[in-house]
């Protein structure tokens, strides 16, 4: 009985033995004896470095070692081993048998502080990874911008009486935004003034045409230039062709009643006369009030006309480059559904909001039919023809700081960090200025979890580091806002 105790105690007693065995080789591991291992950091903080194993103090995740530069070998669960073809294979397949965390080694760094790295297959696909090509399409960039539409500030008309001063008897344009039309009343004007213009002007008349009878042989165009000379003298008080017919018949009327008229009598003359509108528009401003007293000169109404009319437009900073003089947009108004309207650019404010850092382009509409209204929003679009240029996916692209990284896929696991310069924002691409070629084949997703794979192995060495003394190029319309939208691809 006592013997068959002991055959069964002996393989409990092996099996303890190569357990405890087992136990003091991964305790000999984790608690940092390795010589192999130089620190323990995180994979989504590269930033941690810790000299024992444990946890990641701002995620809490497990801390993964990192090996030594010299190190032959960093794969925990195969013994170390000096022999090439040993290591050759291990290099090869490691990555596939070692933990989901433990690197491979690194080659040494290039000019530019990347290298290759290795990450198995497997973990590839597990993590999600996609990829994609590098390849040329025919952009176009999207030119938009908001507008208000404004008056026409060439239409603008200032109302006043020129040659005397005098007083306003009624008004008949009385309030700020009424429509009128050229040769309506504005206002009744009393003037002291205008009594004696009418004086003057008929007495001129009437010589004018007894010179005419008596001089029926001589030169007919001087007569009619000295006649024009006298109709000028009177249009300074801005009366239409109707109010100068009148005086014209005023004057013939006495002279066939009654050639006594003299200055100063004023017989069947009037103070009043009627101001009227020299145009279609609408009343933007109105200083006169009835009964007022006015001087020569003095500013009654200002008047606009709606057609043409103006969108005054304001472009971003990053699309002011593209917009130049005579080129077509397409003007459409949110108030107005189903009205979009063709315009060119007519002018090019000459400097930009300092507040809003945006550009301000008028276009001009001709507004015939007068739907379109001062102080309507407006939208204007359009698109800039770039031509054919290179680029990658949005997603294929890593900020570091002041640069951007895109991931080479060489095959079987193998990937390369690339700087790259970059151009502009394409929607959902980059045009690429340097660092890639046509046909490369790149990382497009889950870039970010290659990105910690890359720095725990060495081959992105420094976070942020342009390599350039922080000056390297953004790509145009980036700055400060990444993923803003701006050029589409066709």
């Amino acid at each position: 009985m006592q013997r068959m105790k002991r055959w069964f105690l002996l393989p409990l007693l092996v099996g303890m033995g190569a357990w405890l065995a087992a136990c003091g080789k991964t305790a000999d591991q984790t608690t940092g004896t390795n010589s192999d291992i130089d620190y323990y950091t995180c994979p989504m903080h590269p930033s941690v470095r810790e000299k024992k194993p444990g946890n990641c103090p701002i995620c809490g995740m497990t801390l993964v070692p990192v090996y030594k530069k010299d190190s032959v070998n960093h794969n925990p669960h195969q013994d170390q081993q000096s022999n090439p073809q040993s290591q050759a294979a291990k290099t090869s397949m490691g990555a596939a048998d070692r933990d989901a965390h433990a690197p491979m080694p690194a080659t040494p760094a290039s000019d530019d502080s990347t290298t290759e790295f290795q990450i198995a297959p497997e973990r590839l696909q597990a993590i999600g990874v996609r990829t994609g090509e590098v390849r040329k399409e025919k952009l176009q960039r999207l030119l938009r911008a908001p507008g208000i539409v404004t008056i026409d500030e060439s239409t603008l008309r200032d109302v006043n009486i020129k040659a005397a001063s005098g007083y306003i008897e009624k008004l008949y344009a009385n309030t700020t935004g009424q429509t009128v039309k050229k040769g309506e009343p504005l206002a009744l004007i009393l003037s002291e003034g205008w009594i004696e213009a009418q004086q003057d002007y008929i007495n001129a008349y009437r010589d004018w045409k007894r010179t005419r009878q008596f001089m029926a042989n001589e030169n007919p165009v001087m007569l009619a230039q000295e006649f024009e000379r006298f109709r000028a003298r009177i249009r300074v008080w801005d009366l239409s062709e109707e109010q100068l017919k009148k005086l014209e018949d005023l004057a013939l009327t006495l002279n066939d009643t009654s050639l006594t008229l003299r200055r100063g009598q004023g017989q069947g003359l009037s103070g009043l006369f009627e101001l009227q509108s020299p145009v279609d528009g609408i009343v933007v401003e109105k200083p006169a009030v009835e009964g007022m007293k006015f001087e020569q000169g003095q500013q009654l109404f200002r008047l606009a006309q709606l057609a043409p009319i103006w969108v005054d437009a304001e472009f971003p900073e990053d699309q002011a480059p593209y917009v130049s003089l005579g080129e077509e947009f397409q003007v459409s108004f949110p108030s107005l559904a189903n009205l979009t309207l063709p315009a060119k650019v007519s002018f090019i404010y000459p400097q930009f909001n300092t507040e809003t850092r945006r550009l301000k382009v008028r276009f001009v509409l001709a507004n015939d039919d007068l739907t379109i209204r001062p102080g309507m929003y407006a939208n204007v679009n359009s698109a800039a023809q770039l031509g054919e240029k290179l680029v990658v996916p949005f997603d294929a692209v890593i900020p570091t700081g002041s640069r951007f990284v895109v991931f080479l896929d060489h095959g079987g696991g193998r990937l390369e960090p690339r700087f790259v310069e970059l151009g502009e924002k394409l929607g959902d691409n980059y045009e690429v200025l340097k660092g890639l070629n046509e046909g490369d084949k790149i990382i497009v997703s889950a870039n970010f979890l290659i990105d910690s794979e890359s720095r725990i192995q060495g081959a992105l060495k420094d976070w942020g580091d342009s390599g350039d003394g922080g000056n390297a190029k953004m790509p145009a319309g980036h700055e400060g806002m990444p993923g803003m939208p701006g050029i589409e691809t066709k």
